[in-house]
């Protein structure tokens, strides 16, 4: 090939892969169910082999698959569940069948949207905000492999299931390391937080700031753990106003 200048040019010797590292010289990565385990056991091995060569849709899927399994939580507890709720005896095995679809389909739906929506939010705070250099790619990929520790978190609810949804509900999240807080906005904010959204964001910060070599750790897993809290608290927000503008 000649440049404008007449000179002859070469193609590179080695393709270069989204983050701009030569694909031959990232480090190797490994397969999905290893990755899986990665993020749990070492996330600083797994996240710069992600950085180089960034892949989501497995981890998403895996994700969103672990987290659908809240269609598997036992039938007794979720007639309880329906008993609770006031309907009929003969409408409870009906109702705990279509309970039981929905939470499957939701999961299937939710957790890749959410994993697209949060990946853009980290984005913006920490690319167009911050300056950090990055792909929208290496952010979902990121997001993606964080949100397996979600799923497993899910995994952990159905083994405490069968002491009912609410007791393994409670005991999985922040509130329920703390059941000397009185009730009120705080006791309910922090029965919503789950110690698994908690442990996947600090995972996914720590995956965010190794995208960039001049970010730390802490600073961006306080975005990570912000968001996280922030939809809670919403939740929370909002049902303390209901339960206000009722009572």
């Amino acid at each position: 090939m000649m440049d404008p200048h007449g000179e002859e040019r070469t193609a590179p010797d080695h393709a270069l892969d989204d983050s701009g590292v030569p694909d031959d010289e990232a480090p190797p990565l490994p397969g999905l169910f290893r990755r899986a385990g990665m993020v749990v056991l070492s996330p600083g091995d797994l996240f710069p082999a992600l950085a180089a060569r960034p892949k989501w849709f497995g981890a998403m899927l895996l994700a969103a698959l672990l987290t659908a399994t809240t269609g598997l939580v036992p039938q007794e507890v979720l007639l309880e569940q329906i008993a609770r709720q006031g309907a009929a005896a003969q409408e409870m095995a009906l109702g705990a069948v279509v309970l039981r679809l929905s939470s499957v389909v939701g999961m299937l739906v939710f957790i890749p949207i959410s994993a697209l929506v949060v990946s853009g939010l980290t984005y913006v705070a920490l690319v167009f905000v911050r300056g950090d250099e990055a792909t929208f790619k290496q952010h979902l990929s990121v997001i993606s492999h964080s949100g397996i520790i979600n799923g497993l978190g899910v995994l952990a609810f159905l083994a405490l299931a069968h002491g009912g949804l609410s007791v393994g509900a409670e005991s999985l999240s922040v509130g329920g390391l703390l059941p000397f807080l009185p009730d009120g906005f705080l006791a309910r904010f922090l029965g919503q937080v789950s110690l698994f959204s908690l442990w996947s964001a600090v995972v996914a910060g720590l995956g965010l700031s190794l995208l960039d070599p001049r970010r730390r750790w802490a600073p961006t897993a306080m975005v990570t753990v912000g968001l996280t809290l922030a939809f809670p608290l919403l939740v929370t927000a909002i049902g303390s106003a209901f339960f206000s503008a009722n009572s």
